[in-house]
C-alpha cells in the first residue's frame, strides 16, 4: 500500500473528484478526513471509506471560513493525531460572460477556490512542519491555461491556486513539505453534469479539443491517479509543480 496508515484531508470530498481521491487513497491505506458544505454526502462518502477497513470521519466544513478550517484541522488532529496530506479539491462554477458575471457570484467562484485554498494549506502548514513531512495537493485546472468564454472567475482562482502553489512549494520545501497541483481538463462530475448538462457531456469533449480515444471526458478516478502519485512515496522530488490530465485537450 502507498498510504499505509497516512492521514489525509480532502477537501470538497463528498462527490465527484474529491469522492474518487478519498476511495483510491482508502485503498491505498490512509486514514481519511472527509470536508463538504454538504454534510449528509460528507458522511455517504466516510462510510464508503470505512467500508473499505479505513478509519473516515466527515466534517461539514465552508473552507472560505477560517474558524471552520481551523476547527477541521484540530477534529482531524484530534481524531487520527497528525495529518500527512492536504487535498484542496472543493470548487463551485457559475458561468457568465464577465461584461454580465454577477459581482456577488464573482466573489462567491473566487472565495471558494483561492481563499479557501490558503485557509486550508495556512491550517495545515504548522503541523506539517512540526512532523517534518507534507503533502499538499491543490485541483487547479486547464481553464487556467486554456481562456473560453464564460469561465472569468474560475478560469483566474485556478491561475491563483497555480501561482500560490508555487510559493507554498518554496516556503515549505525545509519542512520536508511537497506542494503540487494537476490541472484537469473537463472532468466527468456531478459539478459538471449540472453546469454543462448531460446531454451536452459528448459535445464538450469534442469542442474543448480532446484527442484521446474513444473520444470522452475525464472520469474522477484518472485525476484521483494523478493526486495519488503526488503523494504517494516515489514523488519526493516533484515541487511546485502542476500535473496535466486532459486528453491532450492543453500541452503546456
Amino acid at each position: 500500500m502507498q498510504l499505509a496508515d497516512q492521514v489525509a484531508i480532502i477537501t470538497g470530498g463528498a462527490s465527484g473528484l474529491g469522492r474518487a481521491t478519498g476511495l483510491m487513497f482508502a485503498q491505498e491505506g490512509a486514514h481519511i478526513a472527509i470536508a463538504d458544505i454538504n454534510a449528509d454526502m460528507a458522511a455517504e462518502t466516510a462510510s464508503e471509506i470505512e467500508a473499505l477497513d479505513r478509519r473516515a470521519i466527515s466534517l461539514n466544513t465552508d473552507t472560505t471560513d477560517k474558524a471552520q478550517v481551523e476547527a477541521l484541522v484540530q477534529q482531524t488532529l484530534d481524531t487520527f493525531g497528525k495529518i500527512d496530506i492536504l487535498v484542496n479539491c472543493a470548487g463551485v462554477a457559475h458561468r457568465s460572460l464577465v461584461v454580465d458575471f454577477p459581482e456577488d457570484k464573482w466573489d462567491w467562484v473566487m472565495d471558494v477556490h483561492i481563499k479557501g485554498m490558503f485557509l486550508c494549506s495556512q491550517a495545515v502548514l504548522r503541523p506539517m512542519m512540526d512532523a517534518g513531512y507534507g503533502r499538499i495537493v491543490s485541483i487547479a485546472s486547464r481553464a487556467a491555461f486554456k481562456g473560453r468564454a464564460g469561465t472569468g472567475p474560475y478560469s483566474a482562482a485556478k491561475g491563483a491556486m497555480i501561482a500560490l502553489t508555487r510559493v507554498l512549494a518554496v516556503e515549505s520545501a525545509p519542512h520536508g513539505i511537497t506542494v503540487n497541483a494537476i490541472a484537469p481538463g473537463t472532468t466527468e462530475t456531478p459539478l459538471v453534469r449540472r453546469v454543462i448538462g448531460e446531454e451536452n457531456l459528448q459535445e464538450e469533449a469534442r469542442t474543448s479539443g480532446v484527442i484521446t480515444t474513444p473520444l470522452r471526458l475525464a472520469r474522477p478516478d484518472e485525476q484521483a491517479a494523478a493526486i495519488l502519485y503526488l503523494v504517494g512515496p516515489h514523488t519526493s522530488h516533484v515541487t511546485g509543480t502542476t500535473i496535466h490530465v486532459n486528453g491532450g485537450s492543453y500541452m503546456p
